[in-house]
């Protein structure tokens, strides 16, 4: 018995020598594999940058990369100014600056920051429908999902047509694009509304002796008080002149620095021949006011 207890005891001994060391090498080893799967997905990003991508290829991808991954992917082509999608080879032509674009179809804002990586609203919801396929399980842990091979991927049930391809701005193809909150809308507006009219005020202000740290405080206090919707925020320039001036003219009641330099007798001459431009005349600037103010 005795023997037997201590023989149980020196192979216990023995067991818990090797269990630390045994367990420090599969975590060397598990990282290891990290590491490999990782260069293997930059590897495969790379070659998703190429001009056109078989679409079998991008379908085998689909399990060797996450949807992190597939993000850069699209932002480095948008960058390469190629179209997001890997299968599609076309360039992106004009890139609109904004990220935001209000329609007037269905007076709501839309954010178009994914959108403009697209040459069309085909490849931009071909892409999505991709992206949303890629298993969101770490690349190493997939070994241990259900299945060797995991669930099929599929691309867009038709291919690009020369048709599909438009302008990221194009009126009639709004859904797609992700609608902004009503409350998002709100400020969104707001700032649009405040960067047009200092856009026109930074022309106008020099001419009557003002600088636009004189209106700052003031055109916000003011731009807070309108009520916004897509439809009144939707103006050519020479209507965002014309608003311009009027409000110039409604800070004068509160700002006396603004009062002042507008009963200058060249700042007068100066809105009157700009008003002129515009086909107006001093009574139909007042009239406005006027209007403002009630």
């Amino acid at each position: 018995m005795e023997t037997e207890e201590r023989r149980r005891r020196g192979g216990s001994a023995k067991s818990s020598k090797k269990g630390p060391i045994f367990r420090r090498e599969e975590v060397k080893e598990r990282l290891r594999e990290k590491l490999e799967l990782e260069r293997r997905a930059l590897k495969v990003v790379e070659r998703l940058l190429e001009d056109r991508v078989a679409e079998d290829f991008l379908i085998d991808c689909a399990k060797l990369i996450t949807p992190a991954n597939y993000k850069d992917t699209v932002e480095e082509r948008f960058i390469a100014k190629l179209c997001g999608y890997p299968v599609c080879p076309n360039k992106l032509g004009k890139i609109p600056n904004q990220r935001f674009k209000i329609s007037t179809k269905t007076n709501r804002v839309y954010d178009i920051t994914e959108r403009k990586c697209f040459c069309s609203n085909f490849c931009y919801k071909a892409s999505k429908h991709y992206e949303l396929q890629i298993s969101k399980t770490p690349l190493w842990l997939r070994q241990h999902e259900s299945g060797s091979s995991g669930e099929e991927v599929l691309l867009s049930e038709r291919c690009l047509k020369e048709e599909d391809i438009e302008d990221p701005l194009t009126e009639s193809k709004d859904p797609v694009l992700p609608l902004i909150d009503s409350q998002a809308q709100n400020l969104i507006q707001k700032r649009i509304t405040v960067e047009k009219l200092s856009s026109c005020l930074r022309n106008i202000v020099g001419p009557v002796g003002l600088t636009m740290s004189d209106l700052s405080t003031d055109l916000n206090n003011l731009v807070r008080t309108f009520r916004f919707s897509n439809t009144n925020i939707i103006h050519k320039t020479p209507e965002w002149t014309l608003i311009a001036v009027v409000l110039l003219h409604l800070l004068s009641f509160v700002s006396p620095v603004v009062r002042d330099a507008l009963e200058v007798s060249a700042s007068v001459q100066y809105l009157n021949s700009l008003m002129e431009e515009l086909g107006l005349q001093q009574h139909d600037l007042l009239s406005l006011v006027e209007l403002f103010k009630s």
